[in-house]
């Protein structure tokens, strides 16, 4: 609980430094004042606030490993997935060239007209004027987030080698398969996101902060460095280096995540114009990325095999880094290690 409040005060903290600009937002069946995007991108930011978290301090007990298990280890992939993309997505629209671009057509061809061609062929918006722009912008965060993941993976593996010389750490795993099917079990069902999460995704001043986000210099880390540290210190001073939004270009996107990168920019292009106001299956269509999903379910098998195969509890923290977060230079697949594929 103490975790939550402390991730919501942050974020609330963030959304305070920018200042109101028109914007967009839900997911699944949302209610009527609600934008599916920022919904769906709500999951993800929370996701970012458990990395900064497990990585405030090193697991304290075996009830920390298995709270940490099944944060980072059973996700549902559906939800995460779409979370990201939405995340993404809002990124990617904070391209005034982009928006400009997709409104223009909107305008001119009609709403039937521009979904129609969006639903044939989800790589048309890419195609328009900002669309390549807006999709580096969105990758630029993305890497440094990836990176935040990775650090992570490092901070727990050693941990892992600690805990060999402590005596929970020490202690034998009781029932490895039953813990795979308590996983496993987690993993079939989408979480609850906090109502302050939400608020915080779908909130006037979103819009604004996420373009600050997508300015800033590769230098300066991920936003979630600043939002697990606002609580603590002044927002302004956390964001003073930013400056309006620039696009980079130096990101190859891997060829077999291309349809992800599409999408991207297609629920970027409905974002702007508020199509999920009037074509509600077509931004859930989009928020659909099979490759996303598949490589967080093929980790997450992947996970579960290392759990069943743990004899002690340090077993089952080497892991979590490996598998549930990610481990700098390693090619294994992991859960954490997913964001990451899509571009280099």
């Amino acid at each position: 609980m103490r975790s939550e409040l402390k991730f919501c005060a942050a974020l609330l903290a963030l959304a305070a430094v920018a200042a109101p600009v028109a914007m967009s937002q839900t997911p699944a069946s949302p209610a009527p004042d609600k934008r599916m995007l920022p919904t769906s991108a709500a999951a993800y930011g929370e996701y970012q606030g458990e990395v900064s978290q497990i990585m405030s301090k090193e697991l304290g007990s075996a009830a920390d490993l298995d709270k940490a298990l099944n944060t980072f280890g059973a996700p549902n992939p559906g939800q995460l997935s779409s979370g990201w993309i939405s995340y993404s997505a809002i990124l990617a629209a904070q391209n005034k060239e982009f928006v400009d671009a997709v409104r223009d057509i909107d305008s001119y061809y009609g709403r039937e007209r521009v979904m129609t061609g969006m639903r044939n062929d989800v790589g048309y918006a890419r195609t328009l004027k900002g669309g390549e722009a807006a999709l580096q912008s969105a990758l630029a965060v993305n890497s440094k987030d990836s990176g935040r993941i990775s650090s992570a993976g490092a901070f727990v593996k050693e941990q892992s080698y600690k805990l060999q010389n402590v005596t929970w750490g020490k202690s034998k795993v009781k029932d490895a398969n039953g813990s795979v099917k308590t996983l496993a079990g987690a993993a079939k069902a989408a979480r609850p996101v906090t109502d302050a999460a939400e608020k915080v995704f779908s909130g006037p001043d979103m819009n604004a902060m996420l373009a600050s986000v997508a300015a800033s210099p590769a230098s300066a880390g991920s936003v979630w460095d600043k939002v697990s540290v606002l609580a603590a210190s002044a927002p302004g001073n956390a964001f003073s280096a930013l400056s309006p939004v620039a696009a980079s270009s130096g990101l190859k996107v891997d060829p077999k995540y291309n349809g992800t990168a599409n999408r991207m920019v297609t629920l970027a292009a409905f974002h702007a114009i508020e199509a999920d106001k009037t074509n509600t299956n077509d931004v859930k269509a989009a928020m659909n990325d099979s490759m996303s999903v598949a490589c967080l379910e093929e980790a997450q098998m992947q996970l579960f095999s290392c759990v069943s195969a743990a004899h002690v509890r340090s077993d089952l923290t080497f892991c979590l880094a490996r598998h549930g977060l990610k481990l700098p230079g390693e090619d294994v697949r992991s859960m954490g290690g997913c964001f990451s594929e899509i571009a280099k």
